[in-house]
Protein backbone atom coordinates (compact mmCIF):
# COMPACT_ATOMS: atom_id res chain seq x y z
CA UNK A 1 0.00 0.00 0.00
CA UNK A 2 0.79 3.13 -1.02
CA UNK A 3 2.45 5.66 1.95
CA UNK A 4 1.11 8.86 0.71
CA UNK A 5 2.90 11.22 3.05
CA UNK A 6 6.30 9.33 3.31
CA UNK A 7 7.91 8.36 6.53
CA UNK A 8 8.22 10.90 9.20
CA UNK A 9 11.91 10.44 10.48
CA UNK A 10 11.68 12.20 13.57
CA UNK A 11 14.54 10.50 14.87
CA UNK A 12 16.96 12.64 12.62
CA UNK A 13 18.35 15.17 14.79
CA UNK A 14 21.05 17.54 12.60
CA UNK A 15 23.75 19.45 14.56
CA UNK A 16 24.01 23.06 12.66
CA UNK A 17 26.97 24.05 14.64
CA UNK A 18 28.95 20.81 14.17
CA UNK A 19 31.36 20.64 11.41
CA UNK A 20 30.28 17.76 9.41
CA UNK A 21 28.09 19.60 6.74
CA UNK A 22 24.17 19.01 7.09
CA UNK A 23 23.37 16.96 4.19
CA UNK A 24 25.84 14.36 5.21
CA UNK A 25 24.43 13.99 8.41
CA UNK A 26 21.24 13.62 7.61
CA UNK A 27 22.46 10.98 4.95
CA UNK A 28 24.47 8.95 7.15
CA UNK A 29 21.25 8.77 9.85
CA UNK A 30 19.11 7.97 6.85
CA UNK A 31 21.59 5.19 6.27
CA UNK A 32 21.77 3.86 9.76
CA UNK A 33 17.99 3.76 9.66
CA UNK A 34 17.80 1.61 6.88
CA UNK A 35 20.68 -1.04 8.51
CA UNK A 36 18.63 -0.96 11.36
CA UNK A 37 14.90 -1.44 9.66
CA UNK A 38 13.77 1.35 11.19
CA UNK A 39 13.11 2.70 7.63
CA UNK A 40 12.85 -0.77 5.82
CA UNK A 41 12.44 -2.00 2.48
CA UNK A 42 10.13 -0.45 0.65
CA UNK A 43 9.27 2.90 2.45
CA UNK A 44 8.69 5.99 0.79
CA UNK A 45 10.61 9.02 1.72
CA UNK A 46 9.02 12.25 2.89
CA UNK A 47 8.99 14.68 -0.42
CA UNK A 48 11.98 17.13 -0.56
CA UNK A 49 9.35 19.88 0.06
CA UNK A 50 7.92 17.80 3.01
CA UNK A 51 11.71 17.35 4.60
CA UNK A 52 12.55 21.15 3.61
CA UNK A 53 9.95 22.35 6.33
CA UNK A 54 10.41 19.44 8.65
CA UNK A 55 13.67 19.74 9.23
CA UNK A 56 13.99 23.64 8.65
CA UNK A 57 17.15 23.02 5.75
CA UNK A 58 17.67 24.07 1.96
CA UNK A 59 16.57 22.14 -0.69
CA UNK A 60 20.16 21.56 -1.60
CA UNK A 61 20.78 19.55 1.75
CA UNK A 62 17.89 17.13 0.96
CA UNK A 63 18.71 17.01 -2.76
CA UNK A 64 22.79 15.90 -1.82
CA UNK A 65 21.82 13.26 0.79
CA UNK A 66 19.15 11.48 -1.81
CA UNK A 67 21.35 11.62 -4.58
CA UNK A 68 24.16 10.19 -2.28
CA UNK A 69 22.18 7.21 -1.00
CA UNK A 70 20.96 6.46 -4.19
CA UNK A 71 24.41 6.82 -5.58
CA UNK A 72 25.31 4.06 -3.01
CA UNK A 73 22.02 1.88 -3.87
CA UNK A 74 19.97 2.78 -0.49
CA UNK A 75 17.30 4.55 -2.30
CA UNK A 76 15.26 4.35 -5.42
CA UNK A 77 13.32 7.13 -7.29
CA UNK A 78 10.57 6.25 -9.13
CA UNK A 79 9.32 8.77 -11.93
CA UNK A 80 6.48 10.83 -10.51
CA UNK A 81 5.83 8.22 -7.64
CA UNK A 82 8.71 9.03 -4.95
CA UNK A 83 11.43 8.11 -3.41
CA UNK A 84 11.73 4.27 -1.68
CA UNK A 85 14.05 2.39 0.30
CA UNK A 86 15.36 0.07 -2.30
CA UNK A 87 14.17 -3.42 -1.55
CA UNK A 88 17.81 -5.04 -2.18
CA UNK A 89 17.83 -4.34 1.70
CA UNK A 90 15.33 -7.20 2.94
CA UNK A 91 17.81 -8.06 6.26
CA UNK A 92 18.29 -5.36 8.31
CA UNK A 93 21.41 -5.34 10.71
CA UNK A 94 19.78 -5.74 14.39
CA UNK A 95 19.89 -3.38 16.69
CA UNK A 96 20.84 -5.38 19.65
CA UNK A 97 24.30 -7.58 19.33
CA UNK A 98 23.83 -11.14 19.88
CA UNK A 99 26.30 -13.31 22.57
CA UNK A 100 29.77 -13.17 21.70
CA UNK A 101 31.32 -16.37 21.02
CA UNK A 102 32.85 -17.93 24.36
CA UNK A 103 36.73 -17.04 24.73
CA UNK A 104 38.63 -19.87 24.85
CA UNK A 105 40.04 -21.61 27.83
CA UNK A 106 43.38 -19.19 28.10
CA UNK A 107 41.52 -16.60 26.99
CA UNK A 108 38.76 -17.01 29.71
CA UNK A 109 41.45 -17.64 32.12
CA UNK A 110 43.07 -14.04 31.43
CA UNK A 111 40.17 -12.63 31.64
CA UNK A 112 39.53 -13.82 34.56
CA UNK A 113 42.83 -12.65 36.26
CA UNK A 114 41.58 -9.06 34.20
CA UNK A 115 38.96 -8.78 36.26
CA UNK A 116 41.02 -9.29 39.33
CA UNK A 117 43.49 -6.59 38.33
CA UNK A 118 40.50 -4.15 37.26
CA UNK A 119 39.17 -4.62 40.98
CA UNK A 120 42.38 -3.44 42.12
CA UNK A 121 42.59 0.05 40.65
CA UNK A 122 42.25 3.11 42.41
CA UNK A 123 39.16 5.61 41.56
CA UNK A 124 39.44 7.17 38.12
CA UNK A 125 39.87 10.97 38.06
CA UNK A 126 40.28 13.74 35.40
CA UNK A 127 43.78 14.17 34.24
CA UNK A 128 42.54 17.18 32.94
CA UNK A 129 42.33 18.61 36.45
CA UNK A 130 45.10 20.28 37.28
CA UNK A 131 44.68 20.51 40.63
CA UNK A 132 43.94 17.78 42.47
CA UNK A 133 44.60 15.93 46.10
CA UNK A 134 45.40 12.83 43.90
CA UNK A 135 48.31 11.47 45.58
CA UNK A 136 50.21 11.24 42.42
CA UNK A 137 49.53 14.40 40.83
CA UNK A 138 52.53 16.72 40.37
CA UNK A 139 53.05 20.79 39.83
CA UNK A 140 52.13 20.55 36.17
CA UNK A 141 52.43 24.73 36.57
CA UNK A 142 56.37 24.49 38.03
CA UNK A 143 57.28 22.37 34.74
CA UNK A 144 60.32 24.26 33.01
CA UNK A 145 58.74 24.57 29.70
CA UNK A 146 61.31 26.83 28.24
CA UNK A 147 64.04 24.75 29.02
CA UNK A 148 62.75 21.51 27.90
CA UNK A 149 60.95 23.01 24.80
CA UNK A 150 64.24 24.05 23.35
CA UNK A 151 65.96 20.69 24.22
CA UNK A 152 62.98 19.06 22.11
CA UNK A 153 63.28 21.23 19.16
CA UNK A 154 66.99 20.61 19.14
CA UNK A 155 66.97 17.36 19.04
CA UNK A 156 64.02 16.90 16.62
CA UNK A 157 66.15 18.00 13.98
CA UNK A 158 68.74 14.84 14.23
CA UNK A 159 67.13 12.23 11.35
CA UNK A 160 69.20 9.48 13.37
CA UNK A 161 66.83 9.56 16.10
CA UNK A 162 63.85 8.63 14.05
CA UNK A 163 64.74 5.10 13.43
CA UNK A 164 64.02 2.31 16.14
CA UNK A 165 65.24 2.87 20.03
CA UNK A 166 68.17 0.44 20.86
CA UNK A 167 66.72 -1.64 23.78
CA UNK A 168 68.88 -1.00 26.35
CA UNK A 169 68.48 2.99 25.79
CA UNK A 170 69.34 5.86 24.58
CA UNK A 171 73.64 5.83 25.25
CA UNK A 172 73.85 9.23 26.48
CA UNK A 173 70.97 9.29 28.45
CA UNK A 174 72.39 6.01 30.35
CA UNK A 175 75.57 7.96 31.24
CA UNK A 176 73.16 10.95 32.59
CA UNK A 177 70.68 8.86 34.67
CA UNK A 178 74.36 6.97 36.05
CA UNK A 179 75.49 10.10 37.30
CA UNK A 180 72.53 11.21 38.75
CA UNK A 181 71.86 8.57 40.68
CA UNK A 182 75.83 8.41 41.50
CA UNK A 183 75.04 12.18 42.84
CA UNK A 184 71.62 12.25 44.04
CA UNK A 185 71.43 8.64 45.45
CA UNK A 186 75.00 7.85 45.94
CA UNK A 187 74.29 4.43 43.57
CA UNK A 188 77.57 3.32 42.88
CA UNK A 189 76.64 2.02 39.09
CA UNK A 190 77.58 1.98 35.65
CA UNK A 191 76.28 3.47 31.91
CA UNK A 192 76.00 -0.65 30.93
CA UNK A 193 73.95 -1.42 33.93
CA UNK A 194 71.28 1.04 33.44
CA UNK A 195 68.46 0.27 31.13
CA UNK A 196 65.56 3.22 29.99
CA UNK A 197 62.17 1.87 30.44
CA UNK A 198 58.45 4.07 30.18
CA UNK A 199 58.66 4.49 33.77
CA UNK A 200 58.50 2.30 36.50
CA UNK A 201 55.27 0.04 35.52
CA UNK A 202 57.53 -0.96 32.75
CA UNK A 203 59.91 -1.94 34.60
CA UNK A 204 58.12 -4.03 36.96
CA UNK A 205 56.05 -5.76 34.34
CA UNK A 206 59.14 -6.76 32.48
CA UNK A 207 60.95 -7.89 35.83
CA UNK A 208 57.89 -9.96 36.90
CA UNK A 209 57.98 -11.63 33.41
CA UNK A 210 61.65 -11.96 33.30
CA UNK A 211 62.71 -13.48 36.63
CA UNK A 212 59.10 -15.38 38.03
CA UNK A 213 56.45 -18.13 37.05
CA UNK A 214 52.94 -17.93 37.49
CA UNK A 215 52.43 -19.13 40.71
CA UNK A 216 55.64 -18.61 42.19
CA UNK A 217 54.82 -16.28 45.96
CA UNK A 218 56.20 -12.62 45.91
CA UNK A 219 56.47 -10.65 48.83
CA UNK A 220 54.77 -7.14 49.02
CA UNK A 221 53.85 -4.64 51.82
CA UNK A 222 50.76 -4.77 53.37
CA UNK A 223 49.99 -1.80 53.05
CA UNK A 224 51.52 -1.13 49.75
CA UNK A 225 52.06 -0.19 46.50
CA UNK A 226 49.03 -1.07 44.13
CA UNK A 227 51.05 -0.62 40.70
CA UNK A 228 53.69 -2.80 41.99
CA UNK A 229 51.92 -5.19 43.55
CA UNK A 230 49.12 -5.09 40.37
CA UNK A 231 52.28 -5.87 38.29
CA UNK A 232 53.43 -9.33 39.73
CA UNK A 233 49.70 -10.73 40.16
CA UNK A 234 48.97 -9.77 36.06
CA UNK A 235 52.22 -12.45 36.12
CA UNK A 236 50.17 -14.70 37.66
CA UNK A 237 52.40 -14.76 40.87
CA UNK A 238 50.87 -15.49 44.22
CA UNK A 239 51.24 -12.08 46.64
CA UNK A 240 51.92 -12.06 50.41
CA UNK A 241 51.40 -9.19 52.20
CA UNK A 242 54.58 -8.59 54.76
CA UNK A 243 53.05 -6.08 57.45
CA UNK A 244 55.02 -2.40 57.50
CA UNK A 245 56.08 -1.47 61.15
CA UNK A 246 58.03 2.03 61.88
CA UNK A 247 60.93 0.91 60.69
CA UNK A 248 59.36 -0.49 57.26
CA UNK A 249 58.62 -3.50 56.19
CA UNK A 250 59.40 -6.32 58.38
CA UNK A 251 61.75 -8.56 57.31
CA UNK A 252 60.42 -11.39 59.86
CA UNK A 253 57.43 -12.47 57.89
CA UNK A 254 59.60 -13.36 54.93
CA UNK A 255 62.17 -15.37 57.14
CA UNK A 256 58.72 -17.74 57.73
CA UNK A 257 57.97 -18.14 53.84
CA UNK A 258 60.68 -20.49 52.29
CA UNK A 259 59.04 -20.16 49.35
CA UNK A 260 59.14 -16.72 48.44
CA UNK A 261 60.78 -16.14 45.24
CA UNK A 262 60.94 -11.55 45.42
CA UNK A 263 60.34 -9.05 48.00
CA UNK A 264 59.09 -5.98 45.96
CA UNK A 265 59.62 -2.84 48.52
CA UNK A 266 59.61 0.81 48.71
CA UNK A 267 62.71 1.86 51.17
CA UNK A 268 63.12 5.29 50.86
CA UNK A 269 59.61 6.19 51.44
CA UNK A 270 57.41 3.55 51.93
CA UNK A 271 54.58 3.70 49.66
CA UNK A 272 51.61 4.81 50.99
CA UNK A 273 52.88 4.98 54.65
CA UNK A 274 55.77 7.15 54.10
CA UNK A 275 58.27 6.47 56.49
CA UNK A 276 61.62 5.06 55.92
CA UNK A 277 63.38 1.90 55.90
CA UNK A 278 66.10 2.07 58.99
CA UNK A 279 69.52 1.06 58.40
CA UNK A 280 69.01 -2.53 60.48
CA UNK A 281 66.02 -3.49 58.49
CA UNK A 282 67.90 -2.89 54.98
CA UNK A 283 70.44 -5.22 56.88
CA UNK A 284 67.61 -8.21 57.55
CA UNK A 285 66.35 -7.54 53.61
CA UNK A 286 69.41 -8.02 52.18
CA UNK A 287 70.46 -10.93 54.38
CA UNK A 288 67.36 -12.52 53.55
CA UNK A 289 67.57 -12.31 49.90
CA UNK A 290 71.56 -13.57 50.18
CA UNK A 291 70.19 -16.32 52.38
CA UNK A 292 67.08 -17.53 50.09
CA UNK A 293 68.25 -17.04 47.35
CA UNK A 294 65.71 -14.57 46.13
CA UNK A 295 65.32 -11.24 44.55
CA UNK A 296 64.72 -7.95 46.21
CA UNK A 297 63.23 -5.42 43.84
CA UNK A 298 63.64 -1.85 45.08
CA UNK A 299 61.21 0.86 43.67
CA UNK A 300 62.81 4.20 44.69
CA UNK A 301 58.99 5.87 44.96
CA UNK A 302 59.34 9.40 45.67
CA UNK A 303 63.00 8.81 47.32
CA UNK A 304 64.40 12.43 45.79
CA UNK A 305 60.85 13.98 46.89
CA UNK A 306 62.71 14.92 50.75
CA UNK A 307 61.85 17.93 52.65
CA UNK A 308 63.63 17.29 55.35
CA UNK A 309 66.17 14.16 57.19
CA UNK A 310 69.24 12.33 54.96
CA UNK A 311 68.70 9.59 52.62
CA UNK A 312 70.21 6.65 53.58
CA UNK A 313 71.97 4.01 51.42
CA UNK A 314 69.96 2.29 49.09
CA UNK A 315 69.67 -1.27 48.95
CA UNK A 316 71.27 -1.51 45.85
CA UNK A 317 74.26 0.14 47.21
CA UNK A 318 74.30 -2.37 50.38
CA UNK A 319 74.05 -5.20 48.30
CA UNK A 320 77.12 -7.53 47.81
CA UNK A 321 75.60 -10.27 45.68
CA UNK A 322 73.46 -8.79 43.38
CA UNK A 323 70.03 -9.96 44.51
CA UNK A 324 68.60 -6.06 44.07
CA UNK A 325 66.83 -4.18 41.19
CA UNK A 326 66.73 -0.93 41.57
CA UNK A 327 63.64 1.18 39.53
CA UNK A 328 63.14 4.61 39.05
CA UNK A 329 61.11 7.17 37.50
CA UNK A 330 61.27 10.49 36.18
CA UNK A 331 57.21 10.74 36.10
CA UNK A 332 56.65 12.40 39.89
CA UNK A 333 60.02 14.52 39.46
CA UNK A 334 59.41 16.23 36.30
CA UNK A 335 56.77 14.72 34.88
CA UNK A 336 54.12 12.01 34.54
CA UNK A 337 53.37 12.06 30.67
CA UNK A 338 57.01 11.86 29.88
CA UNK A 339 56.91 8.48 30.27
CA UNK A 340 60.79 7.88 31.10
CA UNK A 341 62.23 5.72 33.92
CA UNK A 342 65.04 3.41 34.28
CA UNK A 343 66.11 0.39 36.21
CA UNK A 344 69.46 -0.33 37.38
CA UNK A 345 70.76 -4.09 37.02
CA UNK A 346 73.13 -6.74 38.27
CA UNK A 347 75.08 -6.95 35.15
CA UNK A 348 74.04 -10.66 34.50
CA UNK A 349 70.59 -9.53 33.91
CA UNK A 350 71.45 -5.87 31.35
CA UNK A 351 71.17 -8.26 28.42
CA UNK A 352 68.14 -10.81 29.40
CA UNK A 353 66.04 -7.39 30.83
CA UNK A 354 66.70 -6.06 27.69
CA UNK A 355 65.50 -8.57 25.12
CA UNK A 356 62.30 -8.56 27.15
CA UNK A 357 61.99 -4.93 26.92
CA UNK A 358 61.86 -5.53 23.29
CA UNK A 359 59.51 -8.22 23.01
CA UNK A 360 57.18 -6.99 25.97
CA UNK A 361 57.25 -3.21 25.13
CA UNK A 362 59.56 -0.99 23.11
CA UNK A 363 61.53 1.61 24.72
CA UNK A 364 60.34 5.15 24.98
CA UNK A 365 60.98 7.24 21.72
CA UNK A 366 64.32 8.19 21.21
CA UNK A 367 63.81 11.92 21.14
CA UNK A 368 62.46 12.16 23.95
CA UNK A 369 65.47 10.27 25.44
CA UNK A 370 67.99 12.57 23.90
CA UNK A 371 66.13 15.73 25.07
CA UNK A 372 65.91 14.40 28.73
CA UNK A 373 69.38 13.49 28.60
CA UNK A 374 70.55 17.18 27.45
CA UNK A 375 67.99 18.12 30.58
CA UNK A 376 70.36 16.02 33.11
CA UNK A 377 73.43 17.53 31.57
CA UNK A 378 72.60 21.01 31.34
CA UNK A 379 71.78 20.70 35.09
CA UNK A 380 67.84 21.61 34.69
CA UNK A 381 66.91 18.55 36.72
CA UNK A 382 68.89 19.45 39.70
CA UNK A 383 67.31 23.19 39.65
CA UNK A 384 63.89 21.59 39.22
CA UNK A 385 64.30 19.60 41.97
CA UNK A 386 65.42 22.37 44.26
CA UNK A 387 62.25 24.49 43.00
CA UNK A 388 59.39 21.94 43.50
CA UNK A 389 60.91 20.77 47.08
CA UNK A 390 60.52 24.53 48.76
CA UNK A 391 57.63 24.67 46.35
CA UNK A 392 56.44 21.03 47.62
CA UNK A 393 56.92 21.64 51.34
CA UNK A 394 54.88 25.09 51.03
CA UNK A 395 52.12 23.70 49.89
CA UNK A 396 52.19 21.05 52.45
CA UNK A 397 51.93 23.34 55.19
CA UNK A 398 49.31 24.87 53.28
CA UNK A 399 47.56 22.14 52.83
CA UNK A 400 47.71 20.95 56.74
CA UNK A 401 46.89 24.41 58.04
CA UNK A 402 43.48 24.28 55.60
CA UNK A 403 42.80 20.56 56.92
CA UNK A 404 43.11 21.37 60.75
CA UNK A 405 40.61 24.20 60.23
CA UNK A 406 38.11 22.96 57.65
CA UNK A 407 38.26 19.27 58.24
CA UNK A 408 38.75 19.41 62.54
CA UNK A 409 36.82 16.40 64.31
CA UNK A 410 36.93 14.34 60.50
CA UNK A 411 40.00 13.65 59.92
CA UNK A 412 43.78 14.38 61.32
CA UNK A 413 47.03 14.47 58.88
CA UNK A 414 50.67 15.22 60.38
CA UNK A 415 53.73 16.55 57.96
CA UNK A 416 56.03 14.11 55.70
CA UNK A 417 59.93 14.72 54.89
CA UNK A 418 59.14 13.02 51.18
CA UNK A 419 56.90 12.49 48.63
CA UNK A 420 53.40 14.09 47.62
CA UNK A 421 50.61 13.20 49.79
CA UNK A 422 49.82 13.01 53.37
CA UNK A 423 47.53 10.55 55.48
CA UNK A 424 44.58 12.17 56.84
CA UNK A 425 43.42 9.54 59.39
CA UNK A 426 39.54 9.05 59.69
CA UNK A 427 36.91 8.16 62.32
CA UNK A 428 37.62 4.87 63.91
CA UNK A 429 34.46 3.05 63.14
CA UNK A 430 34.44 4.64 59.14
CA UNK A 431 34.75 2.74 55.85
CA UNK A 432 37.46 5.21 54.20
CA UNK A 433 36.30 3.61 50.22
CA UNK A 434 32.93 4.31 50.93
CA UNK A 435 34.43 7.60 51.47
CA UNK A 436 36.75 7.89 48.84
CA UNK A 437 34.02 7.07 45.84
CA UNK A 438 31.85 9.26 48.32
CA UNK A 439 33.76 12.63 47.79
CA UNK A 440 34.61 11.77 44.07
CA UNK A 441 31.24 11.58 43.44
CA UNK A 442 31.16 15.21 44.52
CA UNK A 443 34.45 16.15 42.00
CA UNK A 444 37.40 15.99 44.69
CA UNK A 445 39.26 12.60 44.08
CA UNK A 446 41.31 11.35 46.82
CA UNK A 447 42.86 7.70 47.50
CA UNK A 448 41.03 5.85 50.23
CA UNK A 449 44.38 3.61 52.14
CA UNK A 450 41.99 0.87 52.11
CA UNK A 451 42.53 0.54 48.93
CA UNK A 452 46.85 -0.60 49.50
CA UNK A 453 46.36 -3.22 51.89
CA UNK A 454 46.93 -6.83 51.35
CA UNK A 455 45.04 -8.35 53.96
CA UNK A 456 45.93 -6.72 56.65
CA UNK A 457 43.22 -4.74 58.88
CA UNK A 458 43.89 -0.91 58.90
CA UNK A 459 42.50 2.18 60.59
CA UNK A 460 40.33 3.80 57.87
CA UNK A 461 42.44 6.88 56.13
CA UNK A 462 42.69 8.81 52.57
CA UNK A 463 45.81 9.71 50.61
CA UNK A 464 45.59 12.89 50.22
CA UNK A 465 47.91 14.91 47.99
CA UNK A 466 49.55 18.73 47.83
CA UNK A 467 51.64 18.70 44.82
CA UNK A 468 48.85 19.73 42.87
CA UNK A 469 47.32 22.55 44.19
CA UNK A 470 48.83 26.15 43.89
CA UNK A 471 48.96 27.36 47.87
CA UNK A 472 47.03 29.84 47.13
CA UNK A 473 44.24 27.88 45.65
CA UNK A 474 44.40 25.28 48.58
CA UNK A 475 41.83 26.95 50.68
CA UNK A 476 39.44 27.19 48.53
CA UNK A 477 40.44 23.02 47.65
CA UNK A 478 39.64 21.94 51.02
CA UNK A 479 36.53 24.00 51.77
CA UNK A 480 34.93 21.99 48.56
CA UNK A 481 36.36 18.96 50.64
CA UNK A 482 34.74 19.91 53.71
CA UNK A 483 31.45 20.83 51.95
CA UNK A 484 31.90 17.43 50.04
CA UNK A 485 31.70 15.43 53.27
CA UNK A 486 29.27 17.62 54.95
CA UNK A 487 27.03 16.32 51.65
CA UNK A 488 27.87 12.77 51.20
CA UNK A 489 29.57 11.68 54.12
CA UNK A 490 28.24 12.85 57.31
CA UNK A 491 26.53 9.77 58.05
CA UNK A 492 29.75 7.82 57.95
CA UNK A 493 30.77 9.29 61.22
CA UNK A 494 30.14 7.89 64.20
CA UNK A 495 33.52 7.84 66.62
CA UNK A 496 36.52 10.33 67.34
CA UNK A 497 39.44 10.81 64.61
CA UNK A 498 41.34 6.79 64.68
CA UNK A 499 44.89 6.87 65.35
CA UNK A 500 47.65 5.38 62.90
Amino acid sequence: MKDAGGRLLAGVQLDRTGEQPLYRQLALQMRAMIGDGTLPPGARLPSTRTLISELGVSRATVVAAFEQLTAEGFLRARAGDGTYVDRLWGTPVPRRRSARPPLSERGAAVSARGGELYAEAPLSWSPREAESFVASQIAVDAFPVSAWRRLVAHRASRRELLGYPDAHGFDSLRTAVADYLVDVRGIDCDADQIVITSGAQQALNIIATLLLNPGDRVAVEDPGHIAGRVAFQAQGCRVVGVPVDDEGAVADAARADPALRLAYLTPARQHPLGMTMTPGRRAEWIGWAQRADAWIVEDDSDGELRYGGRLLPTLFDLDGADRVIHVGSFSKILAPSLRLGYVVLPRDLVAPFAAASSVLARPPATLMQAALADFLREGHLHAHLRRTRRLYSARQQALLEQLDTRMAGRLRASPVVAGLHVIGWLAGDVDDQSVARGLAARGVYTYALGDYRVQRRLPPALLIGFAGTAQEHMAAAVARMAAAFDEGCAAEWTGPVASE
